[in-house]
């Protein structure tokens, strides 16, 4: 089951992320097999970083929020607080093989 983790910045993360980040990539990279996407999302003028969101492969609720409190940024407090739903992959439609296939909506 996919999770989207819904990561909120705390306000010195910035400042901080230096400390933590080859860490935070060590860990992305060790779930790279389970780790649909990941990335920050930002202010409306594009450069004020607000927090971070992944999708992740998970067999439940539970594994996800362990997932996510062993996420070194989680475990360093550089994001303030998080939200975990289940998320439903829409669009684009993948094909047989599980790629993403982008065309008109139906």
């Amino acid at each position: 089951m996919w999770f989207m983790i819904h990561n909120l910045n705390a306000p010195d993360a910035l400042e901080r992320r230096a400390d933590h980040v080859e860490a935070h990539w060590d860990y992305l990279r060790a779930a790279q097999d389970r780790l649909i996407t990941a990335g920050p999302y930002f202010s409306a003028d594009g450069e004020t970083r607000i927090g971070s969101i992944f999708i992740v492969d998970c067999p439940d609720a539970a594994a996800a929020e362990r997932w996510i409190a062993e996420e070194p940024f989680t475990k360093h407090g550089l994001y303030t607080s998080h939200t975990i739903h289940v998320y439903d992959h829409r669009w684009p439609k993948p094909d047989d093989a599980g790629n993403a296939q982008r065309g008109a909506i139906k």
